[in-house]
């Protein structure tokens, strides 16, 4: 890695560089995310740094953060693993080779930690999907990414649960 470059693990005190980051990197092509509710960032931020299991990483470069990584510890039967919420290189110092470097620092200081395995969700038709193929990631086989969208504001009965006194 370059000597002016440098990977560190962010903290909950680096929240408000992080949704800056978040702002620069994924409101414009190809995600266009729309994070106009700045408590909406600021609550999804605090969510993923703020709980018992994160782990988020910060590429610096000369000192300013170009580069983040937004993720969570989850043991596994088959071991301990780290899933990255987010990841992003700031736009500008994209295509530079900065991601692949950011992504070979956190495999080393997720090595020492004998965390054996990095696992994200991206969609197939952006080039972040490239990115991850290029790096070593793979599909895996047989597993599908599901959601149900729910009704909000739609009244629906609840069964109610009762408990006995203890």
């Amino acid at each position: 890695m370059d000597e002016k470059m440098e990977i560190r693990e962010l903290k909950m005190q680096d929240s408000k560089d992080v949704e800056g980051m978040m702002l620069k990197i994924f409101s414009v092509e190809p995600w266009n995310d729309d994070w106009s509710d700045r408590e909406q960032l600021r609550q999804y931020v605090q969510e993923l740094m703020g709980n018992r299991n994160s782990l988020s990483f910060g590429l610096y470069e000369d000192g300013g953060l170009i580069g983040i990584s937004l993720g969570r510890i989850k043991h596994w039967c088959e071991g301990t693993e780290y899933w990255i919420d987010e990841f992003g290189i700031l736009p500008a110092k994209q295509g530079a080779g900065m991601g692949s470097t950011f992504l070979a620092g956190i495999e080393r200081c997720l090595t020492e930690r004998r965390i054996f395995e990095i696992i994200l969700l991206t969609d197939r038709d952006v080039p972040a999907y490239w990115f991850y193929r290029k790096n070593g990631f793979g599909e895996i086989a047989g597993m599908c990414f599901l959601r149900k969208k729910l009704r909000i504001g739609e009244r629906k009965r609840f069964l109610t649960i009762r408990s006995a006194a203890v």
